[in-house]
């Protein structure tokens, strides 16, 4: 019974076991016979209707389910400070004396945080970065200290390894015992958000700026992990000014993991299809230009809730802006095994989603300023079908004591409403 996914204003989503799936194409084409040639002729427009139909039951559930780690994340390519629009490290400093200036202010600074099993032991357990320009040793105590010796760096790339490998072999305090970070939290790096930048502000090729983003994720889930992260510069540095700064985010993400009848489902699916709100507008004329003319998503698309300050209502989170439909890809395997994919209907002149370039990741994430949401289809193309609901028929199974229900999706691409 496969599990469809509907994706809610709020980067959330709803699964739900589905018996049937049925999808309805009517392209809008009518032939009309020719007199005497004995011939039929049709004008097509490219005018098609679709409808989806989802079929299901909501059942108790038998295991937890929805939790989520808290995570937070250290950018060395992003901007957070008053150092300008491009990047911390393109600052008139190391402009004029190079990475040996950015060493000099980074040297003494502080970042503290917490993981869940800290929080959770209430005992005021903490952790705390601190970058040095020079050799140093850990502390071990209820305010461990993890020493990064940056005086060998030589750019972000560098600095980025140099974090990364002292977390690793850091050990720390989670309820008065000595424990490896690592065994608590897992640490990995990726491309920062602003890594071309970081590429064009200092030497070396592209490739080498590919680890900028560290993230430091809690093995265990919950929202407890959920904590503030503090950044500062000791006192003990020539100077306590820290004016190019790097993105540090709080710890957040974590979510409790929930145990839901099939009545709280119900309701929870009733609340989400009554009185939403579908914020303004969604509009995207990405999807309007098709591959006519290459808008990348970002800069094309237009959120009106955002703009309005409307997109924390709670009627407005809760909207259903598309479904998620899974399928087996054995073309886009590149292991020889199947990977997951899920179905498009492809939107806007020339636009193509065939099976061989259908290559996004099965609920794929994306990151933003720290923090890893999904990606709102109707403002990214590839990443489910932009839809909403149009009719929520639940009903009652007393001889198997189970909840049906019966749902109609209307996918489109352009929404406005209220």
């Amino acid at each position: 019974m496969p599990k469809i996914q509907l994706i809610r204003r709020d980067s959330q989503i709803i699964e739900l076991d589905a018996t049937g799936i049925n999808i309805s194409v009517n392209r809008n084409v009518e032939p009309h016979p020719v007199p005497v040639l004995a011939t039929r002729a049709a004008l097509d427009l490219n005018v098609a209707t679709i409808g989806i139909t989802i079929s299901g039951v909501l059942a108790d559930d038998d295991r937890v389910s929805g939790a989520a780690p808290a995570e937070m994340s250290i950018d060395l390519s992003l901007a957070f400070g008053i150092a300008g629009a491009t990047s911390w490290v393109g600052s008139t400093a190391f402009a004029t004396s190079g990475w040996g200036s950015v060493k000099s202010e980074l040297d003494y600074v502080q970042i503290a945080f917490q993981t869940k099993g800290q929080v959770d032991a209430n005992v005021g357990e903490k952790n705390t970065i601190l970058l040095r320009n020079g050799s140093g040793s850990n502390t071990v105590a209820t305010e461990s200290i993890i020493h990064v010796d940056i005086s060998s760096t030589t750019n972000t790339n560098t600095l980025s390894t140099a974090i990364t490998n002292a977390l690793n072999a850091a050990s720390i305090k989670v309820n008065t015992a000595t424990v490896t970070l690592s065994s608590v939290c897992s640490i990995s790096s990726s491309t920062g958000q602003s890594s071309n930048v970081s590429y064009y502000a200092q030497v070396g090729s592209s490739g080498q700026y590919a680890n900028e983003l560290i993230k430091i994720t809690n093995k265990e889930t919950g929202s407890s992990g959920n904590v503030l992260t503090v950044v500062s510069k000791s006192t003990s540095a020539s100077s306590v000014t820290w004016d190019n700064q790097f993105f540090v985010s709080n710890m957040r993400g974590g979510v409790t993991g929930t145990k839901m009848s099939k009545g709280d489902k119900l309701q929870d699916l009733l609340n989400m299809v009554m009185n939403a709100s579908a914020g303004g507008a969604l509009v995207s004329p990405r999807v309007l230009s098709g591959s006519l003319i290459d808008l990348p998503d970002s800069i094309a698309s237009f959120d009106a809730s955002s703009f309005l300050n409307l997109d924390t209502a709670s009627s407005v989170k809760k909207y259903i802006i598309g479904v998620r439909i899974p399928y087996e890809s054995l073309v886009t395997a590149t292991n020889g095994s199947t990977v997951l994919r899920q179905y498009l209907i492809p939107a806007g002149p020339g636009t193509d989603y065939s099976a061989e370039k259908n290559t996004f990741d099965y609920d794929p994430l994306e990151n933003v300023n720290g923090e890893q949401v999904r990606p709102n289809p109707f403002l990214q193309q590839g990443v489910a079908i932009p839809a909403i609901i149009k009719t929520f028929d639940p009903g009652y199974e007393a001889g198997d004591s189970v909840w049906t229900y019966e749902m109609t999706l209307a996918p489109c691409e352009q929404l406005v409403g209220f």
